[in-house]
């Protein structure tokens, strides 16, 4: 064959070879694009899907939050609510408790502190609603301070000290008919009536004049001191008795009203045997500070 020939026919097989790999792969390059673009967008879609899925659950859990933190947040101003209006219900308790005892406190001031004397007498028409003492025959005290009187009575003989009860409540009458009757005696004496009278206020206080006719006094000796003694005297103070008084008759209210050596402030001889109810407040400060009633409402 000629050598030309050969040359052409080389040619002709580098063209077909040529042909064949480059045009194979395009072809196989072509074919494959739509399946390489239809696997990314299904991947797309599907990653589109699951973050679709991840936001609604993200924002289900969200809200799920949300309204368990307004439920909370609700529950806690209910809450505290409910204790604001507990404590504003007790501080308005506390209140009117406090008002109430205060009311209370300036209510005793009035009666429990009144000055009976010859310079204050009790006003015309005064009364007192009084009770009986029990163990005694007509033995009657102020309603609001009976209780401490028998308290008082009780306690000291408890403690080895029992006490009797001389006299309490007088209404003005009973007082008249004692002044009258302590009169005649210095009358008997060779007293003019005049100066009888006056001799006789300085022990029998005149009707109206009297602690015992507020119902707040009470003369009390010991249980046996009538075995050896007709009447009242000074020497109660002698007592063991008179002494348990004078220690703890504060505790209950009372104090000793006629004490040694404040004649010239009470205008009243010394009376050991005399206590009267001034509420525990006032008697703390009385006794303790060796003073009478007229000093200490002075003060």
């Amino acid at each position: 064959m000629p050598k030309l020939t050969w040359i052409c026919v080389l040619l002709t097989l580098c063209v077909f070879s040529f042909t064949a790999c480059f045009g194979a792969r395009d072809d196989s390059s072509s074919s494959m694009a739509p399946s390489s673009s239809s696997g990314m967008m299904s991947d797309a879609m599907s990653d589109a899907s699951g973050a679709m899925s991840d936001a609604k659950s993200g924002m289900s859990g969200a809200m799920s939050d949300a309204k368990s933190a307004v439920s909370g947040a609700m529950s806690d101003v209910r809450s505290n609510a409910s204790s604001m209006m507990d404590n504003a219900t007790s501080s308005m308790s506390n209140a009117m408790s406090d008002a109430s005892k205060a009311a209370a406190a300036e209510a005793e001031s009035e009666w429990a502190l009144r000055l009976v004397s010859a310079e204050s007498p009790l006003p015309e028409g005064f009364s007192v609603e009084t009770r009986a003492i029990p163990g005694y025959e007509n033995r009657e005290f102020d309603v609001r301070a009976a209780d401490a009187l028998e308290a008082m009575l009780r306690d000291a003989e408890a403690a080895g000290c029992k006490l009797y009860l001389v006299s309490a409540y007088r209404s003005v009458e009973r007082q008249d008919a004692l002044f009258r009757r302590k009169t005649a005696a210095f009358m008997e004496e060779g007293f003019p009536q005049e100066e009888a009278e006056k001799q006789a206020a300085r022990y029998v206080a005149r009707p109206g004049t009297s602690e015992h006719n507020l119902g707040l006094a009470a003369d009390i000796v010991s249980a046996n001191w009538y075995a050896s003694n007709t009447d009242l005297t000074t020497a109660f103070a002698d007592t063991q008795h008179y002494e348990w008084l004078r220690e703890h008759c504060a505790e209950y209210g009372f104090i000793e009203r006629y004490p040694e050596g404040k004649e010239g402030v009470t205008g009243v001889t010394y009376e050991p045997w005399h206590f009267r109810y001034v509420g525990k407040e006032a008697a703390e400060a009385i006794m303790s500070g060796g003073s009478t009633l007229e000093e200490y409402l002075a003060a």
